[in-house]
């Protein structure tokens, strides 16, 4: 299997190959069943937390999403990827009222200058 990895600061990913089985007796008994059933666990939290964030995104009440979370199950769903703009409209709420500013200024700026073909938002 290829994974791929980057850095805020390396935006450019590398790519290994590295060899995950795909059935649970497998997965076991490369990594060890301790091993798998916490990687498993991380990784219904980081679906679960998802699942919570979509909820609160929507103003639900904490009852309402208690009772939605006590029916929840995770899935085999594949990971979504947000885009660029996702990601940075997603966080503009957590920003100050003066680093808000700041962004403003350096888009602005930012058109002001010649764009290359990847800066280019998809349309």
């Amino acid at each position: 299997m290829k994974i791929s990895a980057k850095t805020k600061e390396k935006p450019d990913p590398i790519t290994v190959e590295y060899d995950i089985p795909n059935t649970l007796t497998d997965l076991s008994k490369v990594f060890g069943e301790e091993v798998v059933a916490k990687a498993a666990q991380g990784a219904i939290v980081i679906s679960l937390q998802a699942f919570m964030r979509r909820h609160i995104d929507k103003n639900t009440p904490l009852p309402d999403i208690q009772k939605e979370v006590t029916g929840w199950k995770p899935d085999v769903r594949s990971v979504t990827r947000q885009t660029a703009f996702e990601k940075a409209t997603s966080s503009l709420d957590k920003l100050t009222p003066e680093e808000r500013t700041a962004l403003l200024g350096r888009l602005q700026a930012m058109n002001k200058s010649p764009q290359q073909p990847h800066q280019q938002a998809a349309r």
